[in-house]
C-alpha cells in the first residue's frame, strides 16, 4: 500500500481531476442499492453504468487507464453489455459488446452463466477483431460480518491476428448495513505474447446519496510490482 507522501505530484493531481468529474456525475445518477457478481443476471429493462479512472502512484508508469462499462437487462434472463476502455498515454481503444445468460448448472445457491463478446481492440498500431468467450460464478454467503457474496468471472480473448489473452477475477464483497460495500478482488491475466500478471485490488463503495455510490479502490501488481489507485462512479435506472 502506497504511502500518500510518495504520490507524484503529476499522479495525484490526474486522480483529483479524475475523482471531482465522477463526483459531480454521480450526483446525476441512481444506483439499485445491491452488487453482485456477473453470475446474476441485471433482470429485464434494468441497467447498470460504471465509470472508473485508474492512475499509477508506484512502480513502471504504465498510463492511466479509463473504463466505461454497462449492462441492459434485455430479458430477465439475458443481460446486454459493453465493457470499453482507453489508456490514456497509449491512445489505445478496446471495445467489446456482449451477450450473457444464465446456466442451470445447480439447485442450490450457486449461480453460472455463460457470455460472449464481440468486438475489436488495437494491437501494435492497428485495430483487429475480437471474439470473448466467458463463463462466471457467484454465491451469496453470510457470516458475522454480515451479508455478500463470492464471484469469478473468467474470459478469453481471441484476437483476428491469432493472439490472445485470459482473465479470471476472483471476489469477495461484503453488503454493509449502511449501504456501503466493501470488495476485494484478486486479477489474474495471461496474454499469449507477453508475461502473466497477478493484482490484488480491494475497494470501497460510499453511498452517497440514496441511489448512487462512489468508488475508491487500489490495486497492487506483483509481476511488475505496480501499485495503481482508483476512482470510479456506479449507477443504475
Amino acid at each position: 500500500m502506497p504511502r500518500t507522501a510518495n504520490i507524484p505530484s503529476a499522479s495525484y493531481q490526474r486522480m483529483r481531476s479524475g475523482l471531482c468529474f465522477l463526483a459531480a456525475l454521480a450526483a446525476l445518477t441512481v444506483w439499485s442499492g445491491e452488487a453482485a457478481s456477473a453470475a446474476w443476471p441485471r433482470g429485464e429493462d434494468k441497467s447498470f453504468v460504471t465509470l472508473s479512472y485508474e492512475s499509477t502512484v508506484d512502480g513502471p508508469d504504465f498510463g492511466d487507464f479509463a473504463s466505461f462499462y454497462y449492462e441492459y437487462g434485455l430479458t430477465e434472463k439475458l443481460t446486454f453489455g459493453l465493457d470499453i476502455g482507453k489508456s490514456q498515454r497509449a491512445g489505445q481503444v478496446n471495445a467489446i459488446a456482449f451477450l450473457r445468460y444464465p446456466l442451470e448448472l445447480s439447485g442450490g445457491d450457486d449461480v453460472f452463466a455463460a457470455e460472449l463478446g464481440v468486438g475489436w481492440t488495437e494491437r501494435d498500431g492497428g485495430a483487429v477483431a475480437v471474439l470473448r468467450p466467458g463463463v462466471s460464478w457467484g454465491r451469496p454467503v453470510e457470516g458475522a460480518w454480515g451479508k455478500g457474496w463470492l464471484g469469478v468471472e473468467s474470459t478469453y480473448a481471441i484476437y483476428e491476428d491469432g493472439g490472445g489473452l485470459g482473465k479470471i477475477d476472483s471476489s469477495f464483497g461484503i453488503n454493509h448495513s449502511n449501504g456501503n460495500l466493501s470488495i476485494f478482488k484478486l486479477e489474474f491475466a495471461a496474454p499469449s505474447d507477453g508475461d502473466e500478471t497477478l493484482a490484488f485490488a480491494p475497494s470501497h463503495v460510499v453511498k452517497v446519496a440514496e441511489n448512487s455510490l462512489l468508488e475508491f479502490g487500489v490495486s497492487h501488481e506483483f509481476t511488475e510490482s505496480v501499485t495503481k489507485l482508483k476512482v470510479g462512479v456506479w449507477h443504475s435506472f
